[in-house]
């Protein structure tokens, strides 16, 4: 029997959500251990169920910190070798230290046999509930989340660390407030600029996972769905079944593009099979004729179609080339840093003027004074005039003016 963690109902094994409030069904052995301990970690309650394992949030019993903790499958206990490299992976991963990465804090094997994990517990929705309950995702919002997603994928590979199960459920979205200027066009083709209200920050979880269970040749319907969950988002060499490197990231974060553009993944079928021979022998369709109603770039289309490459040699060789080409990909909305409007001047580093820095300033003075005083002098005087000229009131325009009292606003407005 299956049981709803909300209701605690009861249902067949062939069902996977509660009739009553949708949430994903849960074994008895899961619910059994809600209330209990693993380690120093209280049990609360279920937070979801996938192919390798329930997640809890749970507390700390002794700081009272709230965690996340997740246990792998019972059916998993007996690969031991398995278990104890995948806690070697799992060091790796923690040791990518990246602020789009989940942090994980600590983990173990129980008395029973499976391995957990603890984690950084996180406010927030996946990526698969958002495309699943809105549908596809705004562009300039669908490629900042992509963006990120690269971030966390480039400070991997830059340690030998490969994903390789990359899907949206793994990539969890906490919502911020805004900090950045959007540039968007007006109806009447004119560009405005305005405060972003709230963004997503992106948190990349469960590294390194599928390598592990994959070496340990089990089952194959174990592998397609404990490991992978669904094969919507695997290379085509991972279909295959062959070893694979940081390009299969490259290929399954194209995807992931597409999805959140389009609002399904580029294949689909009604066996897992049909899906992972569509990766291996099929081109991936236009996403510009895939949903011709949705705001697709040309570029965001070339992104991805070269990201889904089938030969690894031909996609993009690491995140940085994926960013470089993401950057360019935005359409009606921007992130004003970009510059792409016509009008609108970009900020952030790419727009600042190169300037001297005060000891630079400093020292020039003093080469050039020619007073005869002792550099201690001279420093000191030549520190008293900069700063008095820089803080010497000048005569300045009404434009100015205003334009000097509308930075000040912004200024504290942002301080709040």
């Amino acid at each position: 029997m299956k049981v709803c963690p909300r209701c605690y109902t009861r249902f067949p094994d062939g069902e996977r959500f509660c009739l009553h409030d949708s949430a994903v069904l849960v074994e008895e052995d899961d619910i059994a251990r809600l209330g209990t301990s693993i380690g120093n970690y209280r049990l609360d309650r279920i937070l979801g169920r996938g192919g390798m394992g329930t997640v809890y949030a749970g507390e700390h019993v002794y700081i009272k910190k709230g965690v996340a903790v997740k246990v792998l499958h019972a059916q998993f206990a007996k690969y031991q070798e398995a278990i104890h490299r995948f806690l070697r992976e799992a060091r790796a991963a923690t040791s990518i230290n990246h602020a789009n990465i989940v942090d994980v804090t600590d983990f173990g094997i129980l008395a029973d046999g499976p391995v957990y994990f603890v984690m950084e517990y996180l406010e927030g929705k996946s990526l698969e509930d958002l495309i699943e309950k809105e549908g596809a995702v705004e562009l300039h919002r669908a490629l900042n989340v992509a963006n990120q997603i690269a971030l966390a994928l480039e400070a991997a590979h830059a340690v030998g660390v490969i994903h390789r199960d990359l899907k949206p459920d793994n990539i969890m979205l906490l919502k911020k407030p805004g900090r950045r200027d959007l540039v968007r066009m007006a109806p009447d083709q004119t560009w405005i600029t305005e405060r972003e209200e709230s963004y997503d920050f992106v948190k990349v979880l469960d590294f390194g996972i599928a390598k592990v269970m994959i070496q340990d040749e089990l089952m194959a319907e174990t592998v397609q769905g404990a490991v992978f969950g669904t094969p919507e988002y695997m290379s085509p060499e991972a279909a295959r079944g062959e070893d694979v490197d940081h390009r299969a990231d490259v290929y399954s974060l194209g995807v992931i593009l597409f999805d959140m553009l389009c609002g399904r993944p580029p294949f689909e079928a009604p066996q897992s099979s049909e899906v992972l021979s569509m990766h291996i022998h099929q081109q991936p369709p236009s996403p510009r004729e895939f949903a011709p109603h949705r705001e697709i770039t040309q570029m965001a289309e070339d992104l991805i179609l070269k990201a889904m490459q089938k030969d690894p040699g031909k996609r993009y060789q690491n995140m940085s080339e994926f960013r470089r080409d993401l950057a360019n990909a935005y359409g009606s909305i921007s992130y004003r840093r970009h510059g792409g409007a016509a009008g609108i001047t970009p900020r952030g580093e790419e727009a600042r003027a190169p300037k001297k820095r005060l000891t630079e300033e400093l020292d020039e003075w003093i080469t050039s004074d020619s007073s005869g005083m002792s550099p201690e002098q001279a420093r000191m005087i030549a520190l008293v005039e900069t700063a008095d000229k820089a803080f010497t009131p000048s005569s300045m325009s009404p434009q100015e003016a205003e334009k000097l009292a509308n930075a000040l606003d912004r200024a504290l407005d942002d301080d709040e």
